[in-house]
């Protein structure tokens, strides 16, 4: 198979959709409207079979700072990666994406492949970090009741102390409420912050997750009639991706998320679903408790990193990292 690299404005759209719809590594996430979605800009790496049309995709979020294109995994898409016909995807072919992706670009800020891609130990090279992380899948083919008893002791209790608060289930198409509770409660403990261009892309890819009908956000309402947690979850293809959530400060207590969550379960239970929790790695331990506590098991990723880059472009940027870390009272790493 001949592979390309094709710039944005290159790619068939049609044909690129078509593929990613019908893959076994099929994800909401690469479809091409998404990606125009979350990404500044996005090219492509494709393979094309004796027929001419395209075998294997490969999107390629980049962006561009002091005259340097890189490559950096948007917000909200977790994986990307290669995306074929094929169950299996040959070893050469990712070789020779990966060959195409340090040809043209000198610094990977970090790039997440799907959990159906396997690479070969030898895709990587000594000045290239192919590293794994993972997320957390739950099947929901079981019966609600099996999965129910796949929940922790704790979350089977935090579960009760939702129900007996009286929460009410309230499904919504404004997104503002659970933009608002992340702000308050959870940006500031995030690294770097989070800029407002961030929630305006929030907006867009759910105004135009709902136009498709692809997407359902839930809030809890306790007795006084307000909003205390809320949840979104893009549906697409057999998964379902816990895309965003948050909750009120006063409405920690009322474990409204645990309701949500296990609504969702309960509803697709016993269908041809994947959830998937979206879960940070070990850096959030917590967070990564929380999701294994539904009975949620980890998928591995393989991340690529490289920083081929002058080094005094690696010098400034490390100053940078350093002074944003002082203002944000964090320890030197």
């Amino acid at each position: 198979m001949q592979v390309l690299y094709l710039a944005q404005q290159h790619i068939n759209r049609s044909e690129w959709d078509a593929l990613i719809t019908r893959s076994p590594q099929r994800q909401v996430y690469a479809l091409s409207w998404y990606l125009d979605i979350v990404a500044t800009t996005w090219d492509a790496i494709v393979a094309i079979d004796a027929q001419g049309k395209y075998a294997v995709v490969m999107p390629v979020p980049w962006r561009k700072k002091l005259g340097m294109r890189y490559v950096q995994q948007p917000l909200f898409c977790q994986q990307l990666g290669l995306y074929s016909t094929a169950e299996t995807i040959e070893a050469n072919i990712y070789e020779q994406f990966l060959a195409e992706v340090r040809s043209r670009f000198r610094y990977v800020a970090g790039y997440q492949f799907n959990t159906g891609n396997q690479l070969p130990k030898q895709a990587g090279r000594a000045d290239v970090v192919l590293s794994q992380t993972f997320t957390l899948y739950l099947e929901l083919k079981k019966g609600y009741e099996q999965l129910y008893q796949g929940y922790t002791r704790d979350r089977k209790i935090n579960l009760k102390r939702a129900q007996r608060a009286l929460l009410q289930l309230q499904e919504s198409d404004d997104p503002e409420p659970v933009i608002t509770f992340f702000k308050a409660e959870t940006a500031d403990r995030i690294y770097g912050g989070v800029a407002e261009k961030a929630y305006d892309t929030l907006r867009l890819l759910f105004a135009a997750l709902q136009e498709r009908g692809l997407v359902r956000l839930f809030y809890t309402v306790d007795a006084e009639g307000r909003k205390n947690a809320g949840c979104m979850f893009i549906i697409w293809q057999g998964r379902i991706v816990y895309i965003y959530n948050a909750a009120a400060g006063y409405g920690r207590k009322l474990n409204g998320r645990t309701l949500l969550l296990d609504f969702v379960i309960r509803e697709y239970a016993g269908r041809d679903f994947i959830f998937d929790f979206e879960s940070p790695d070990e850096r959030e331990p917590d967070i990564v408790h929380f999701y294994s506590s539904f009975g949620a098991e980890p998928a591995s990723m393989a991340v690529l990193q490289y920083n081929h880059l002058p080094r005094s472009i690696k010098w400034l940027r490390a100053a940078r990292m350093r002074l944003i870390r002082k203002m944000r009272g964090l320890p030197h790493p």
